[in-house]
């Protein structure tokens, strides 16, 4: 079982303030405007302001979960200006991921529940959500949660032999740009609104 994410760490938000808003900018992919750092998460738009140690809605429809929360302090203060490898990989198969994958499975049975039968609804409900659709698996979906740091999940419908199953997968260079906490934090966020 996981443990949730119950609050942000003020240290985030002291390393933040300390951080060039250009310098952060041009690793993370982001805009900074009236002391707001603006940052897309699928569809949303979230304002981060270090001053006053707050996130703002900009256009979403509620405040982001703690989780997402220090996923976006996360990835602000570690993205770097990288290439993607332009292949995926299981979280387990990230640098450092082996052990961490192990204690932390995702929260895969809700969509699995809901979907597992079902692939043209995963896809429907993945697009809605800012989703792409990509051709792996009976259904998928490309999801760029930060604007370095896409997601793909890939869903194969169940029969009388296997169970549905469902993969998380990442570009290599995911740990790259944030903590594999946070990195599994935004998965998670994912996986909430995907079975809501």
């Amino acid at each position: 079982m996981t443990e949730p994410i119950h609050f942000v760490h003020p240290h985030l938000w002291e390393r933040l303030k300390k951080e060039l808003p250009e310098d952060v900018c041009r690793r993370a992919k982001v805009k900074f405007e009236d002391g707001v750092y603006k940052v897309p998460f699928l569809r949303d738009l979230y304002g981060v302001d270090p001053q006053e140690a707050a996130f703002k809605v900009i256009k979403a429809p509620q405040v982001p979960s703690p989780e997402l929360q220090v996923g976006v302090l996360e990835y602000l203060l570690g993205a770097k200006d990288l290439p993607l490898k332009g292949r995926w990989v299981l979280m387990k198969d990230l640098k450092g991921g082996g052990a961490f994958a192990a204690s932390h499975p995702l929260p895969l049975e809700p969509i699995l529940e809901r979907y597992g039968q079902d692939p043209d609804g995963f896809g429907r409900k993945g697009v809605e959500l800012g989703g792409e659709r990509a051709s792996f698996g009976d259904a998928s979906l490309k999801f760029w949660a930060l604007p370095r740091v896409p997601l793909l999940f890939v869903l194969w419908r169940g029969d009388e032999e296997f169970p549905p199953r469902l993969s998380v997968l990442f570009d290599p260079t995911a740990p790259e740009h944030m903590p594999l906490d946070a990195l599994y934090g935004l998965a998670v966020e994912i996986c909430h609104r995907l079975s809501s």
